[in-house]
C-alpha cells in the first residue's frame, strides 16, 4: 500500500470522526489555545469544530504515515539473502598427452612381497607334552604343568643348567638325578627323528647325552642297536645307518644347551 494512500485514509477518517465527536485530542487543545469564537458554518458545524477536524486528520494521518513507514522497512530489512556456501578454485585438469598415456599404461600393480614365515629355533617335536618323556607319568605330568613346565621345550630351558634342575626339583619333589634324565631325553628332541622309543633305545646302547651321540661312530652304533633290539625288542624297526648318520651330524651341529 503507498505511504500516501495510508495518510489519505487516516486524514479523512480523523475528519470525519472529528465532526461528529469534535472533543478528539489533540486538535481540540491546540484549536483551544487560539480562541476562535465558534460561529455557525454549515448545518450547526462551527469554524472551530472544521478546523479541529482538519487538525485531527493531518496529526494523525502523519503518525499513521511515519509508522507505515518505520514498518515497511523493517520488514524489508528482515528478507536476507539467503546463504551461499564458499566456492572454491577448481585445480585445472591436466591435459592427456601420447607422453602421459604410455606412462599411464606402463604402470602395473606391483605385487607384495610375500609375508616372512618366522622360522622355529628348534624343532617342532619340542611342541609334544612333557608326559611324552619316558618316565614322566600322569602325577608328574601335574606337578611339572603347575611348575609351568608344559612342553618338552619348557622342560629343556627349565633344567639347562644345574641351579635351575636343583629349583625344579625342589617344586615337583623328585630326585635331582632323575629329573637330569628327563632333561636328556628332551635333548634328544631336539634331532629329527629321535622320539620316545628312539632316545630309549640310545641309552640302552650307553648313548645318554647329545654329547655322546656326537662322538659315536654310525656304523658301530647301528650294529650296537640293531643287536640291542633283537634282545629287548624295544621298537619295531631300526633306523636305517643313513638316518643314523644324519643323527650324529645333527649332534654336532647342534647348540648345547644343556649343562651337564
Amino acid at each position: 500500500m503507498s505511504k500516501v494512500l495510508v495518510f489519505a485514509i487516516v486524514f479523512l477518517f480523523l475528519f470525519v470522526a472529528t465532526l461528529a465527536i469534535p472533543a478528539i485530542p489533540p486538535g481540540d487543545i491546540i484549536i483551544g489555545l487560539f480562541e476562535i469564537p465558534a460561529t455557525e458554518v454549515i448545518s450547526g458545524i462551527t469554524i472551530v469544530t472544521i478546523l479541529n477536524s482538519i487538525m485531527n486528520g493531518l496529526i494523525w494521518g502523519l503518525v499513521a504515515f511515519v509508522i507505515y513507514v518505520v514498518a515497511s522497512s523493517g520488514s524489508k530489512s528482515r528478507e536476507l539473502e539467503p546463504l551461499r556456501g564458499p566456492t572454491y578454485p577448481t585445480a585445472p585438469q591436466p591435459i592427456a598427452t601420447e607422453a602421459t598415456t604410455v606412462v599411464t599404461m606402463s604402470k602395473k600393480p606391483q605385487a607384495k612381497p610375500p609375508a616372512k614365515v618366522k622360522k622355529r629355533r628348534t624343532y617342532t617335536a619340542l611342541d609334544q607334552d612333557v608326559e611324552t618323556i619316558e618316565g614322566i607319568g600322569p602325577a608328574y605330568g601335574s606337578k611339572l604343568r603347575y611348575s609351568g613346565v608344559r612342553i618338552i621345550d619348557d622342560l629343556l630351558r627349565a633344567g639347562s643348567t644345574r641351579r635351575k634342575r636343583r629349583v625344579l626339583a625342589n617344586k615337583i619333589d623328585v630326585a635331582p638325578a632323575t629329573l637330569l634324565k628327563w632333561v636328556y631325553r628332551a635333548d634328544f628332541f631336539r634331532i629329527k627323528g629321535i622320539g620316545t622309543q628312539y632316545s630309549s633305545l640310545l641309552e640302552e646302547a650307553g648313548v645318554n647325552t647329545v654329547a655322546d651321540l656326537s662322538r659315536r661312530n654310525a656304523k658301530n652304533l647301528h650294529a650296537s642297536l640293531k643287536a640291542i633290539n633283537m634282545k629287548k625288542n624295544l621298537v619295531r624297526r631300526i633306523p636305517p645307518y643313513r638316518t643314523i648318520q644324519r643323527w650324529i651330524r645333527s649332534a654336532n651341529n647342534l647348540t648345547r644347551i644343556v649343562e651337564y
